[in-house]
């Protein structure tokens, strides 16, 4: 086109296909002519000017002249596309307009525009024509030919566009205001047994708490909670971590939330109008063990705190890392790094020498040669191995009974075997004897006396019951030294009175049920039997029948039955690892209708509160940064369908722990592996378990 105006050389086009391009753009982006009344001069002599035929369009638009491709000299491919519009314009016939023949959208076709814009929109109406074909080829059709038409839910929609803003962590809005405020929250989450016998966690509320975490605030918190859910008449237990303030809110919580059995008169010397509430309050078994094992852990510090120096060092450069990589391949060993434990978590420091102990012979000599002096010696490593050897045991503990689809309340006292025991045999080794000797005093300190939760559990797993209560208690008593003679007959006493309260609730299940055999027995169970009933380290005891010591009268003669026929019965040997519990007693749950439910409310009990502090591992990834602005009742809403989305998954189970573990496997150099640090959060947890009809 040539330059009529001179502007070509300062970077400017000439009047009209500066116009024209833009027209161009907006047609192929939008699929319509926004040019059309300036598309070609209106001649508004009277008589049409050079003899033209002059016609409206139906929209009002300028006047055109009809025409059709057949006479173009145009020959490009492109145009078998299109149909062109022709005007007569000074005498002369010029194309101006092309008519999209797939989707009749009218383009500029000037030839000041070009043909670009005719080419672009070709190819995006091709797409877009083979995918509506494609759609085409898939619908289904109604037995009269018609087609079922895609029916667009604007709640349906917006459901899904909730879904995806929780899973992916979106931001509820363009203006992201960020803050290093740090907030409190109290969680509450409900554990449960459906009516199909499966194991639930689900949090229910997330609760900022404005001030300080005292057990007024965390009374008005939870219970607020629980009232919403219509919750107050079927909690059967509440699981708290060890906090004064936590054990300050349960003497509020208690007789608000004993609805569920009620209470009975328990008068003493002191106070004769005592009432005993049947409220079970649970300590956070995985605490304790924290509180163990950091009594002792503490006598090691000096060796410990050389591998922290030495992997500080290492992850201080890049440069480090890149020489360390390259040693480790010469080596023939596969790269990689090391994490750094944490002072408030000890299991950290268990998995950080786990990593670290494969590593000692090219770590060693890498830190050495590096650091100037030498900072690792044999002797650390030996004591690196004997740490890692001494806390497997808490450790795999604190891994099982913080789980969530299958009830830890069972299997406490198995581990609390496990680690009397194992403290006593270390206790033999002058040299873990004064590291051993803390840690005995704060097992005694919380374990001497055994929760009856833990025993009632115990019981009503078919492999334990009575004898093999009593089993434990006799080999306990050889560990700690302590007498545990009169709990069992207490045991006995306590449970007998709560199946009583269970009779009267739901004494008239029993006319309502037939009793059946029981079907086979399925599931899954990880516990070896073989200390307490015979086989490697059996103490030899067997234990006594139900009649060996006094207990209250049942209520009728059918609880009697039902509940003698159970303790007097066979004890399961079904030991392997998949036996399952819930499912054993969903099958026997014509045999002992009222006893099965008093199981189902005691097997979801948590005995940690680790499910419900994994929740704030979801809240770390919520609360990031970039959305400090959420308010409270938004970040509960994303924690509780995040968590439930995941729950229908089955993807609850170790959330914390899993993502403690994948921090310090997940580092090798020759893996492109992302990890983020979520921002910490101050949390106070507590956890509600329901009843199985909840």
């Amino acid at each position: 086109m040539a330059d009529e105006d001179g502007l070509l050389p300062v970077g400017l086009a000439p009047e009209g296909k500066n116009d024209d391009d833009t027209r161009a753009d907006a047609a192929a982006l939008f699929g319509i002519d926004l040019g059309d009344s300036s598309a070609a001069p209106i001649d508004v002599d009277a008589d049409g000017g050079e003899g033209a035929t002059v016609t409206a369009n139906s929209n009002g638009s300028a006047p055109s002249v009809a025409g059709t491709g057949n006479n173009s000299k145009r020959k490009l491919p492109m145009w078998a596309d299109f149909e062109e519009i022709y005007e007569v314009i000074n005498g002369s016939r010029i194309c101006t307009k092309a008519v999209c023949k797939m989707c009749k959208s009218t383009l500029s076709a000037r030839s000041a525009a070009g043909t670009g814009h005719l080419k672009r929109h070709q190819k995006s109406c091709r797409i877009k024509t083979d995918q509506h074909a494609r759609v085409q080829s898939r619908l289904s059709y109604n037995p009269d030919d018609s087609v079922y038409n895609w029916d667009y839910k604007p709640k349906v929609a917006r459901s899904e566009l909730c879904r995806l803003i929780v899973k992916l962590d979106l931001p509820l809005g363009i203006d992201i205001w960020s803050s290093n405020a740090k907030e409190d929250y109290i969680s509450v989450v409900a554990h449960y047994v459906t009516a199909d016998w499966e194991l639930q966690k689900k949090v229910i509320g997330l609760r900022l708490i404005e001030v300080k975490h005292t057990g007024e605030n965390i009374v008005e918190k939870v219970a607020c909670v629980i009232e919403e859910f219509g919750l107050l008449d079927k909690v059967f237990s509440v699981t708290l971590d060890n906090a004064s303030s936590n054990a300050k809110a349960m003497e509020t919580l208690t007789p608000m939330f004993a609805g569920y059995l009620g209470s009975e008169p328990a008068p003493t010397p002191s106070d004769p109008n005592m009432v005993k509430y049947h409220l079970v309050h649970q300590r956070c078994a995985c605490h304790i063990i924290n509180l163990i094992v950091k009594s002792g852990l503490k006598r090691f510090k000096p060796y410990t705190e050389d591998f922290r120096t030495a992997i500080n060092f290492l992850n201080a450069s890049n440069q480090r890392i890149a020489l360390f990589e390259n040693f480790c391949i010469a080596k023939g060993v596969r790269p990689r790094r090391f994490g750094l434990d944490m002072d408030v978590r000890w299991n950290a420091t268990y998995l950080m020498l786990k990593h670290l102990l494969p590593y000692k012979d090219v770590f060693s000599v890498f830190i050495n040669s590096n650091y100037g002096s030498t900072l690792l010696t044999a002797s650390h490593w030996y004591i690196a191995d004997k740490i890692l050897e001494f806390l497997k045991v808490f450790y795999d503990s604190t891994v099982t009974l913080s789980g969530v689809y299958y009830p830890t309340s069972p299997l406490i006292l198995h581990h609390l075997l496990d680690i009397i025991t194992h403290l006593h045999e270390s206790s033999k080794n002058q040299n873990l004897f004064s590291i051993v000797y803390p840690m005995k005093l704060k097992y005694l300190k919380y374990w001497k006396d055994i929760p009856l939760l833990y025993s009632f559990a115990f019981i009503l797993d078919p492999r334990g019951k009575i004898r093999g209560l009593f089993n434990v208690l006799t080999i306990m008593q050889q560990k700690t030294g302590f007498d545990y003679s009169s709990c069992y007959g207490i045991v006995k006493t306590e449970i007998i009175k709560l199946f009583n309260k269970y009779e009267e609730k739901f004494g008239a299940a029993r006319s309502q049920r037939r009793v059946a055999q029981p079907a086979s027995i399925t599931g899954k169970r990880k516990q070896a039997w073989g200390r307490i009933f015979g086989g490697p380290g059996a103490s030899g005891v067997v234990g006594p029948s139900t009649a060996s010591a006094p207990s209250p009268s049942l209520s009728t003669s059918a609880a009697a039955c039902e509940l003698s026929t159970y303790l007097d019965s066979d004890n399961v040997t079904a030991y392997e690892d998949d036996f399952d519990l819930l499912l054993w007693w969903r099958d026997h749950k014509l045999t002992y209708p009222v006893l099965s439910i008093m199981a189902r409310d005691i097997m979801p009990v948590p005995v940690s509160t680790v499910s419900s502090e994994s929740c704030f591992s979801l809240i770390g990834r919520i609360l990031e940064e970039r959305r400090r602005r959420l308010l409270p009742e938004h970040v509960e809403m994303l924690v509780c369908i995040k968590d439930w989305e995941l729950g229908e998954r089955r993807l609850q189970h170790d959330v914390d722990n899993q993502e403690l573990v994948d921090s310090f496997k997940h580092l090798y150099l020759d893996e492109d592996v992302s990890t983020s640090g979520a921002p910490s959060t101050s949390t106070s947890a507590s956890v509600a378990s329901a009843s199985g009809d909840s």
